[in-house]
């Protein structure tokens, strides 16, 4: 899941979907992993066009890659508290990084687990 989140953020850079932040995030009450896209465009356009574009990069992947459910995304636009405080540590400009982000508090925020490609504020 970790190349599928690479690839398809690639795909949405070339949809231009504007992705400010991009991160595997673990949800330890439910155990499970989301992928969280951040964007401007959450709260001007709302998240139906994100969506979309979303839909748009998966139809973009080969036959062989795997592709992510949208049932496994979520959306947050930019001012989000968890977007806004992983880019006050962890600044990756436009490229597509792998870091790993574990057991950690910001400003009183614990993180169990992240897995982060794009952190900007």
């Amino acid at each position: 899941m970790i190349d599928a989140g690479r690839k398809l953020i690639e795909r949405l850079d070339q949809v231009n979907a504007r992705i400010k932040s991009a991160f595997w995030l673990y949800l330890p009450e439910v155990r499970t992993w989301t992928l969280i896209l951040s964007s401007d465009s959450v709260a001007s356009d709302g998240p139906r066009k994100l969506y979309q574009k979303i839909l748009d990069a998966n139809n973009l992947a080969k036959e062989t890659e795997k592709t992510i459910s949208l049932n496994d995304i979520g959306l947050m636009s930019s001012d989000q508290k968890i977007v806004q405080l992983l880019a006050m540590i962890i600044e990756t400009g436009l490229e597509i990084g792998g870091i790993r982000f574990t057991r950690n508090n910001i400003n009183g925020i614990y993180i169990d687990d992240a897995y982060i490609y794009r952190s900007q504020r």
